[in-house]
């Protein structure tokens, strides 16, 4: 059996101040640095292999919090896992963007396959095709391991609505948020593929 485990990268200063991030960085804040380390410390009893994480350096403050808690000796960085590229709308703040794009904007945030972007900014089918076309190697490459991707909120919403079988613009109206550093899991037992958990912070509830 295969089990992959996702994760999006902890809070970040952008994410407090409401600012669009996609392409662009911000570091973490306090509690995203706090909520890197609790997720590390739960994973240390998950016998993960490898890590994998997106490339921005949200992404990877994440990975190398987790992968020091974890004991893990290093992780790998792709371009892949990056979040959506948002050209200009990246840095700034939902309402401005909102305000300008009104109807780019609703598509955004509801109905995402409707969603035009600016510029070189990508298309939300674009992003899910790069991240599952890294994704599905893995199950083969790490057989009957435990892989942990760090990764983004809304390529991480267009992982988990394949999988769970919805269209992404239905998806975004079920399933409209991830926390930062929850835990999604999917497990491959050589035939089927089976969502075990979604964006689950219990696990930042228990005492460990």
């Amino acid at each position: 059996m295969t089990e992959l485990i996702f994760t999006r990268h902890g809070q970040t200063e952008w994410n407090v101040a409401k600012r669009m991030q996609g392409q662009l960085d911000s570091p973490l804040t306090e509690m995203g640095l706090s909520q890197a380390r609790v997720l590390g410390s739960y994973l240390r009893g998950e016998n993960i292999s490898v890590i994998y994480s997106s490339s921005l350096p949200r992404a990877q403050r994440t990975s190398t919090i987790i992968q020091r808690e974890t004991g893990l000796d290093k992780f790998i960085t792709t371009d892949s896992l990056i979040e959506i590229g948002l050209a200009g709308l990246e840095g700034r703040t939902f309402a401005s963007a909102t305000e300008e794009y009104p109807e780019r904007m609703a598509a955004f945030a509801s109905s995402p396959a409707d969603f035009v972007p600016l510029g070189n900014g990508e298309y939300f089918s674009e992003v899910q095709k790069r991240a599952l076309d890294f994704i599905f190697p893995l199950f083969e490459k790490h057989k009957d391991e435990t892989v942990l991707i760090v990764t983004h909120a809304v390529i991480l919403r267009l992982i988990m609505a394949h999988f769970e079988k919805i269209w992404f613009n239905d998806y975004w109206k079920i399933h409209g948020f991830f926390y930062p550093c929850s835990i999604s899991r999917v497990i491959f037992d050589g035939q089927t593929y089976e969502v075990a958990e979604r964006n689950s912070i219990e696990y930042a509830k228990r005492g460990f």
